[in-house]
């Protein structure tokens, strides 16, 4: 387990710094632009990581995992630390289009990274510990955020520590991670094209990733809408708020690992992930009938969590058992789903709420939910 150290170190750092900025980002947005324009802003985000990722197996070919993993790191770190000193609109603008399209690169150098170290035996542990790290993180995000929210809303300070925490993954980048496969096994012999092709005729990886897609969906309505459904619409404060999304992502701490293994020995992904879909499907129907009920907010914000973690941490398992290192381009396309789901949830988000009342995006939510549940079901099953 030493072999891993590096990695999940890395991960536990970048996810305090994503953990603190997740939820935080929308409401600092509103505060200069219109809530649609906001959801502009998402949408050219995503564009931007889309792109990215359209290049990432030539980026990974032409300079290697490590230097691209760096300098995804230096310019993210760099946007964070503006969002703390500048108060123009246009560098502001500039600077969370470079932050929402290089931070998901990182991710996926660290994915490939860990997927040379683990053996398809194990994938599921070590996918479920690995997002248990990651989610620990997150959840230590909030607490920041509600700590620093005690003196009124945080912003500037906030960006600052969240741009320090990215020191110990550059530092781990430039010293720690080495390649552990020879460069005829590792991902540099490949296309440079995003095989779409073969992605589309391997009809299960082709499910668990729409299957992923759906759940990044939920993901990105949550992260733009619900914080400003609940700080704007309701009136919660962020001190308020910074403890509801910690209870709330308590679930990915608590049950990814143990649904892991729960899937490597007796289960497989099939049932849980459609369990899954199942309970978050349930809470969203419940979200709009909520008034400012602090405790109710936290109780079903912390079940569509549940849901959420057993489908995040199946559809990794899944994906991760069907691919290994070389499969760049297909990793490459797992990972689109984020990119992908900000594009869609930003722009459905911003068609929901020139037609109706904003808590009607958690009824289309929903909907979104069942065809994800129709992904999973269709799965062939590893067990």
């Amino acid at each position: 387990m030493i072999r891993f150290v590096p990695v999940f170190a890395a991960n536990l750092f970048l996810s305090i710094h994503f953990g603190s900025t997740l939820y935080f980002h929308s409401s600092f947005l509103n505060n200069y632009f219109e809530p649609n324009f906001v959801s502009l802003l998402f949408l050219l985000g995503a564009f931007g990581n889309l792109c990215l990722f359209l290049l990432a197996p030539k980026l990974i070919q032409r300079f290697g995992k490590r230097p691209v993993l760096s300098f995804a790191l230096i310019l993210t770190a760099a946007s964070t630390f503006i969002f703390a000193l500048t108060i123009t609109r246009p560098t502001i603008v500039l600077a969370f289009i470079v932050y929402s399209s290089f931070l998901p690169m990182v991710y996926y150098c660290l994915d490939i990274f860990l997927e040379e170290l683990s053996a398809d035996a194990k994938t599921g542990e070590v996918r479920g510990l690995y997002l248990t790290v990651f989610n620990a993180g997150i959840i230590a995000g909030p607490l920041i955020l509600t700590i620093l929210s005690k003196e009124g809303p945080p912003t500037k300070f906030l960006y600052l520590v969240a741009g320090l925490l990215l020191i110990p993954p550059a530092l781990l980048a430039f010293f720690s991670f080495k390649s552990r496969q020879p460069r005829a096994y590792g991902p540099y012999h490949h296309s440079l094209r995003l095989p779409f092709r073969d992605w589309w005729r391997a009809k299960n990886i082709r499910r668990v990733t729409l299957a992923r897609l759906v759940l990044e969906s939920f993901f990105a309505f949550m992260v733009i809408y619900v914080p400003i459904y609940l700080h704007t619409e309701l009136g919660f404060a962020w001190s308020e708020l910074g403890i509801i999304f910690t209870v709330m992502l308590l679930p990915f701490v608590l049950l990814e690992w143990p649904a892991g293994e729960l899937a490597d020995r007796l289960l497989g992904e099939k049932e849980i992930m459609s369990a899954g879909f199942l309970i978050t499907g349930f809470s969203l129907l419940v979200m709009p009938f909520i008034g400012k009920m602090f405790w109710a907010w936290m109780a079903i914000l912390f079940v569509s969590r549940v849901g959420a973690s057993l489908i995040e941490s199946m559809t990794e398992s899944y994906f991760f058992k069907h691919i290994n290192a070389r499969d760049t381009g297909l990793i490459s396309i797992f990972r689109l789903t984020r990119s992908v789901s900000f594009a869609l949830g930003a722009s459905l988000g911003a068609l929901v709420l020139n037609f109706f009342s904003f808590d009607k995006i958690f009824f289309v939510l929903a909907v979104v939910i069942l065809f994800g549940l129709k992904q999973s079901l269709s799965l062939k099953d590893t067990l």
